[in-house]
C-alpha cells in the first residue's frame, strides 16, 4: 500500500471518530464534576423490549423558490435488533433533488441515488465479534449504475457501556460495480468503525466510517462516512441531522470524486 493510501486510512478511520470519543469522555467528566443530577427528559422514550425488532422511517424535504428554485427529498427506512449475542440491521435510503436557475428555466436533477444495506454480527465475548455485511448502491448523478459490496469481518468493541459504543472491524470485501461504461470487480480489504454516544435519555450522536482499497490497484479506493445527531421531539418522533460523505478516488469519467450531503429529517419510530 502506498504512503498516500495509508494516510487516507488513518484520516478516515481516526480523524472522524476520534474527536467524538474525546468529546464524549471530556463532557462526561465535566458532567460528573458538577455534582448535579441531570434534569428529567422532556420527552421520555419508552423502554424497548430487546427481543423485538426496532423499526423506523425517516423523511426530510426541502423547498426554495425565488432567486433560487430547488427541492429535495430524503427517505430512510431501518429495521434492527440486538438480542442474545446476535445483531441484525437492514437499512434503505433514497435521495432525490432538482434545481432551476429561475422560474423560467427547466429543473435539472442535482441528486438521485439509492442505497440498501444488510448487516449481521455474532458477539463472541464482551469485546470480540464476527459478522458479515452487504450493500448495493446506485447514483445517477455520479454515473454509478450499480456498486455491490460483500464484506465478512472480524471486529472488537473499543468502548462499550450504557452510554458509549465504539466498534472497529476489518476484513476482506469484494466489489462489483459499473461506473459509466466500465464494469469491474475486485477484492478490496476493508476497515470500518461505528460510534454511538447517548448524551442524554433523549439525544445521541452517531458516526460511521468505512474505507475500502482495491488489492490490485492501491489508487482505486472508496471512503464512506456519516456523522449525525438525533434528538427526541416526542416519544415517537425524533429530529435527525446528519452529514454524509461518499468519496471515490477513481470516479466515472467527467464526474467528481467527492459527494457530500447534509440531511435534516423527522424520524418516526414504528
Amino acid at each position: 500500500m502506498r504512503k498516500s493510501s495509508f494516510l487516507v486510512v488513518l484520516f478516515v478511520a481516526c480523524g472522524i471518530f476520534a474527536p467524538s470519543v474525546v468529546l464524549a469522555q471530556g463532557l462526561g467528566g465535566l458532567a460528573k464534576g458538577t455534582g448535579q443530577a441531570a434534569p428529567p427528559p422532556a420527552c421520555p422514550t419508552p423502554v424497548a423490549d430487546p427481543s423485538l425488532w426496532m423499526k423506523s422511517v425517516t423523511a426530510g424535504f426541502n423547498y426554495t423558490e425565488g432567486n433560487s428554485n430547488t427541492s429535495s427529498i430524503n427517505l430512510n427506512g431501518k429495521v434492527a435488533r440486538d438480542y442474545l449475542g446476535e445483531a441484525w440491521r437492514f437499512e434503505a435510503d433514497y435521495n432525490y433533488g432538482n434545481a432551476a436557475a429561475d422560474g423560467e428555466s427547466r429543473r435539472e436533477e442535482t441528486k438521485n441515488n439509492t442505497r440498501g444495506t444488510a448487516e449481521y454480527k455474532h458477539i463472541l465475548d464482551e469485546f470480540l465479534f464476527w459478522g458479515a455485511g452487504s450493500s448495493i448502491f446506485h447514483d445517477d448523478i455520479a454515473d454509478i449504475r450499480y456498486r455491490a459490496i460483500l464484506n465478512p469481518s472480524l471486529g472488537a468493541y473499543v468502548l462499550k457501556d450504557e452510554e458509549k459504543n465504539l466498534s472497529l472491524e476489518v476484513g476482506p470485501s469484494y466489489v462489483w460495480e459499473k461506473k459509466g461504461g466500465d464494469t469491474e470487480s475486485y477484492l478490496a480489504p476493508r476497515i470500518a468503525d461505528r460510534f454511538e454516544w447517548k448524551i442524554s435519555p433523549t439525544a445521541k450522536i452517531f458516526q460511521w466510517t468505512e474505507y475500502l482499497i482495491s488489492a490490485e490497484d492501491s489508487s482505486n479506493y472508496i471512503a464512506n462516512a456519516e456523522l449525525g445527531v438525533e434528538a427526541a421531539l416526542t416519544s415517537l418522533v425524533n429530529l435527525v441531522v446528519l452529514v454524509r460523505d461518499n468519496y471515490v478516488n477513481q470516479p466515472a469519467e467527467d464526474r467528481k470524486q467527492n459527494d457530500i450531503a447534509t440531511i435534516t429529517g423527522l424520524k418516526v419510530n414504528l
